[in-house]
């Protein structure tokens, strides 16, 4: 089993994990709400984007057949 956690270890960046460690359980709470909210911004800007381009797309194709 030690065999395989130093295979992982190589992977990880423990200075992150100590410095997140040196917060309060409220501090990382609220960087956890902060990331939270931008992946939840970028999924909506990524979701307004293909909406988007689904109709430009439909919009070109309805012009097509008209001409």
């Amino acid at each position: 089993m030690d065999d395989i956690i130093e295979v992982y270890k190589k992977d990880i960046d423990r200075s992150l994990l100590r410095e997140n460690l040196k917060l309060t359980p409220q501090q990382r709470s609220e960087r956890f709400e902060v990331a939270m909210r931008l992946i939840f911004e970028l999924r909506r800007a990524a979701e307004l984007r293909r909406t988007t381009k689904r109709l430009l797309e439909a919009e070109s194709a309805s012009k097509q057949r008209e001409a």
